[in-house]
């Protein structure tokens, strides 16, 4: 009976290693400023916002609420997503990362010189990226519009890491960010 007591702590542990599967999509129109950023936790939608850039700022849409929040790009917050994201990243996983494009510039010739362009810069991007994660699936797709101004762009990212790892890189990073914020007014 009392070795049933023992599953409890074994359950929080395992639930802390076992990896968690994140999806981020982000898409982004450049004529408008403007985009929607959505984050799946296991296929299940976690946030979604939409987006815009008006100044120096950026103006956050709630999906099921019309209030919307101005950032400035120099609050500690942002700061303090900047190293979280460092932190992320160097103990993520990255699963699969697809980029889609769709690019008209009304001529025919520059459209398909930039398209190019941006077709060996993301396979350059990506080879470098194989090589520092060989375990990851990589594509590009294009659509080229010769007769129509448009340029929208559009990342999906795939990601595993664990419980620990986030609540780890989180906590280091409000310790750093609170470490550069002291320095800084020194």
């Amino acid at each position: 009976m009392q070795s049933l007591y023992y599953l409890i702590p074994t359950f929080f542990i395992l639930l802390l290693l076992v990896p968690i599967f994140l999806e981020v999509r982000v898409s982004f129109n450049a004529l408008d400023n403007s985009g929607a950023f959505c984050i799946y936790l296991s296929k299940i939608k976690l946030k979604y916002f939409l987006f815009e850039f008006v100044g120096k700022t950026l103006r956050l849409k709630d999906e099921k609420q019309i209030t919307e929040k101005d950032i400035d790009f120099s609050s500690p917050e942002i700061a303090l997503l900047e190293e979280f994201s460092k932190q992320l990243k160097q103990k993520a996983r990255l699963k699969f990362l697809e980029v889609y494009y769709h690019i008209g510039l009304d001529d025919a010739f520059v459209t398909s010189m930039l398209c190019g362009v941006i077709n060996v810069s993301a396979l350059i991007f990506f080879t470098s990226l194989k090589n520092a994660r060989p375990t990851a699936s990589l594509a590009i797709y294009d659509n080229v519009s010769y007769n129509k101004k448009v340029v929208e762009l559009a990342a999906n990212l795939s990601v595993s890491l664990s419980l620990f790892d986030v609540v780890y890189s989180f906590l280091n990073s409000l310790i750093l960010s609170k470490k550069k914020a002291k320095q800084a007014k020194m």
